[in-house]
């Protein structure tokens, strides 16, 4: 008897054959060929899409938002994917644009059948988009905005890696309250981010015991910003808090030193947490305080070999925006292993009731929020 090897099996084979016979095994031989798995043939990736502001207004948070996705895309298929099967980051640029925005999101849906999403970098184009996440039922993890009001919608497929704002700056607080800092005086510009965190720190300089000398708001990419600068010197408080993205932040700098005035404290969101706001201010950069929700140096699980690899590959260190990025990474495929399938559902309400450790601290409430994540006060 002779034998022969079809696709990895041993089969039988008759000496003799009648011709019907032979027409069968033929026949058995071509399914198999169809459908037996061939080595090395990669399962179908599951596909995470993404819309950052890579060109405009908010590209350098949202480039440090890539890199963390990416390198969280690369160590992850080098482990062997998710489930055995690898994973395939789909990144477009929405110019920081939210009706290009809601435009990517919908192509990544309907046309390239993402499995999962990323939020976008902003709470303004985060807001534009969730609705496509909420009709598709798709979990949307968000790892570039903060604003409370995205979890005031009703949405279902929200799920929070950021603190809120509503919790950003209380450590701040307890640093003026610590150095007999009593008057506070607050800016912001118009987007839901900085209004949202310009009406936390009204509230709690007030929980705290503290004077609010004056709320004021300008318009989103206003650059001079000498005139806010100047009525909030004129009521002479201790501490002026500045709500908005590194635009702001700059932006205030410069006006500080064009009116020549500097408070006892000085505090930026978003801005001093990324490392091209010191090569855009230089010195005046130093003394700024901001809330950073990731540091390498809080040693989490991973952390340092997050910080390593992101050094290596990039030639920088990372912020809390390239780190939570990567944590929400790591997020997902927990919740994908945990659910044991890619069943949308399913992982949506593994996400909702985890509560892990990452590169970070995740865990979020019934409505999406983040309530885990620790923060930060940071000041060069």
């Amino acid at each position: 008897m002779r034998s022969m090897r079809p696709i990895g099996l041993i089969w039988p084979w008759p000496a003799r054959a009648a011709p019907g016979r032979w027409k069968r095994l033929a026949l058995v031989l071509m399914i198999l060929a169809a459908f037996w798995p061939v080595p090395g043939m990669a399962e179908a990736p599951i596909k995470v899409g993404v819309s950052l502001g890579l060109t405009g207004r908010f590209a350098p948070m949202a480039e440090a938002l890539r890199k963390g996705f990416a390198l969280w895309e690369q160590g992850v298929n080098r482990a062997g994917g998710i489930l055995g099967r690898p994973v395939r980051l789909i990144v477009d640029d929405d110019h920081g644009d939210p009706d290009r925005a809601v435009f990517i999101y919908k192509r990544l849906v309907n046309q390239e059948k993402v499995d999962f999403l990323f939020a976008p970098y902003s709470s303004l184009i985060t807001l534009a988009v969730l609705p496509i996440a909420e009709r598709y039922e798709i979990p949307m993890l968000i790892a570039g905005a903060a604003a409370d009001t995205l979890w005031e919608q009703g949405f279902r497929h929200a799920v929070g890696v950021y603190t809120p704002v509503s919790k950003f700056m209380i450590g701040f607080f307890e640093l003026l309250v610590l150095n007999d800092l009593a008057r506070v005086a607050i800016v912001h510009a118009d987007d839901p981010f900085s209004e949202d965190l310009a009406q936390s720190a009204e509230k709690w300089s007030r929980r705290f015991g503290l004077t609010v000398t004056g709320v004021e708001g300008f318009s989103k990419g206003r650059r001079d910003l000498s005139l806010l600068a100047l009525k909030a010197k004129a009521k002479n408080p201790d501490a002026l808090i500045v709500c908005g993205h590194m635009g702001e932040a700059v932006h205030m700098v410069e006006a500080l030193q064009r009116i020549g005035w500097r408070p006892r404290a000085l505090y930026a969101s978003i801005g001093p947490a990324i490392e091209d706001f010191y090569e855009r201010c230089g010195p005046a950069a130093e003394h700024v305080f901001a809330t950073s929700l990731w540091e390498p140096r809080a040693n989490y699980p991973g952390a340092n070999d997050f910080n390593r690899r992101f050094i290596e590959t990039y030639g920088q260190v990372p912020g809390y925006h390239a780190g939570l990025a990567y944590a929400a990474g790591q997020v997902l495929a927990k919740a994908v292993v945990e659910a044991g399938t890619i069943d949308r559902r399913k992982v949506r309400d593994a996400l909702f009731n985890m509560d892990t450790m990452t590169i970070g601290r995740f865990g979020v409430d019934r409505n999406g929020k983040q309530v885990r994540q620790h923060t930060f006060i940071t000041g060069q």
